[in-house]
């Protein structure tokens, strides 16, 4: 993880996830209907979700749910890192995704 962080972003250090986004405007508007065709890749440190998981007390399948979504919403646009205003909408989307994957039936027969 290390090394994909270093070699397309110029950071030195590991991270818990990496999104690529094939899309040409890539934000995607509300009520849009993503295309039948892939949109973009995420790589995920199951290492660091693990660790991540354990630090925030919360179950492992969360953690990566989590960084799922996270990445899910850079490859449609979001940046957390140049804009505080992006940041805040970016993380409540994210609640949102997250609170919606964890009350879903198929998520507590994983992690029941």
């Amino acid at each position: 993880m290390a090394g994909f962080n270093k070699q397309f972003f110029g950071k030195d250090r590991p991270t818990n996830v990496i999104s690529f986004s094939y899309m040409e405007n890539k934000e995607i508007p509300d009520g849009y209907e993503l295309p039948n065709e892939i949109i973009g890749d995420i790589i995920i440190s199951l290492e660091k979700a693990k660790e991540e998981a354990e630090a925030l007390s919360c179950h492992f399948y969360e953690r990566v749910f989590a960084l799922i979504i996270h990445g899910l919403l850079h490859i449609s646009g979001y940046d957390h890192i140049n804009d505080r205003n992006e940041a805040r909408r970016m993380r409540y989307r994210e609640r949102k995704f997250l609170d919606y994957v964890c009350s879903h039936q198929l998520y507590k027969e994983l992690t029941g």
